[in-house]
C-alpha cells in the first residue's frame, strides 16, 4: 500500500502517486509555457510556482506531506499555471462563463482565489498539526484565518511587484478589471474556500468516527 494517499515519509523514488503527479504537472507546465499571452506577465505569475517548487523540493526529506496534500497542492498549481498562461484575463473559460451565466467580469481569477483556500487549507492544517502540534479543533478554526492572512500578503506582493518591477503591466498583473473592491473580494473568496475545506474535513472525520 505504498501508493496510499495518506502514507507519509515515503522515499521520493518509491512514491508512485507523487512522482506521477509531478510528471503530469511538468508536462502541463511545459505545454502552457509555450507562447503565453504575455511572456513578462507569465514570468511574474510563475514566481509563485518557482518558489513553491523550491520549498516543496528542499523540504521533502525533513517534512513530507501526505499524498492527498500533494495532490491538492498540484491541483492548485495547475489552476495557477493555466491562469498564468492566459494572464488571467484571456482564459477561454471566462468566455464560456460570461456567455452562460452573463457575468459582468472575468471570473477565472476569482475561481483560483477560492481554490487557494479550498485546496491549500488541508495541507496547511496537516503542517500545523504535525509541526506546530495544533489540535484538530484549533486548526479547523485557525487555518481559515491563516489563509485570509496569506491572501492579504499575496495581494501586497502583487502591489509591490506591479509598482516596482512592472508598472507598465500593472493593471494586467493585478487584474482588478475596474472593480474597486477586487482585492477584498479575492481575500473573501479565499476565506470562504478555506471554511468549506475545513467544514468538509470535519464532516468526513465525523463520518469516519461514526462508522467505527
Amino acid at each position: 500500500m505504498r501508493w496510499g494517499l495518506f502514507l507519509k515519509e515515503i522515499p521520493l523514488r518509491q512514491n508512485g502517486v507523487l512522482l506521477t503527479s509531478l510528471g503530469l504537472y511538468i508536462l502541463i507546465w511545459g505545454a502552457l509555457a509555450w507562447e503565453p499571452y504575455n511572456r513578462f506577465d507569465w514570468l511574474l505569475e510563475n514566481l509563485l510556482i518557482f518558489a513553491a517548487a523550491i520549498v516543496l523540493g528542499f523540504s521533502y526529506k525533513k517534512f513530507a506531506f501526505s499524498n492527498l496534500s500533494y495532490l491538492l497542492l498540484f491541483l492548485f498549481l495547475i489552476l495557477h499555471t493555466i491562469g498564468a498562461h492566459y494572464s488571467y484575463n484571456t482564459n477561454p473559460l471566462d468566455a464560456w462563463l460570461k456567455a452562460t451565466f452573463h457575468f459582468p467580469r472575468d471570473e477565472f481569477d476569482r475561481i483560483v482565489h477560492f481554490c487557494f483556500g479550498l485546496l491549500l487549507a488541508y495541507p496547511m492544517r496537516e503542517w500545523a498539526m504535525r509541526v506546530l502540534h495544533w489540535s484538530r479543533r484549533a486548526s479547523s478554526f485557525l487555518i481559515p484565518l491563516f489563509i485570509l492572512g496569506c491572501g492579504a500578503f499575496y495581494e501586497l506582493i502583487e502591489m509591490w511587484v506591479a509598482s516596482l518591477v512592472a508598472p507598465e503591466i500593472g493593471v494586467m498583473f493585478l487584474g482588478t478589471q475596474g472593480d474597486p473592491w477586487d482585492t477584498q473580494h479575492d481575500m473573501a473568496v479565499a476565506l470562504y474556500g478555506a471554511i468549506v475545506a475545513m467544514g468538509m474535513t470535519a464532516l468526513i472525520a465525523a463520518l469516519a468516527r461514526a462508522r467505527k
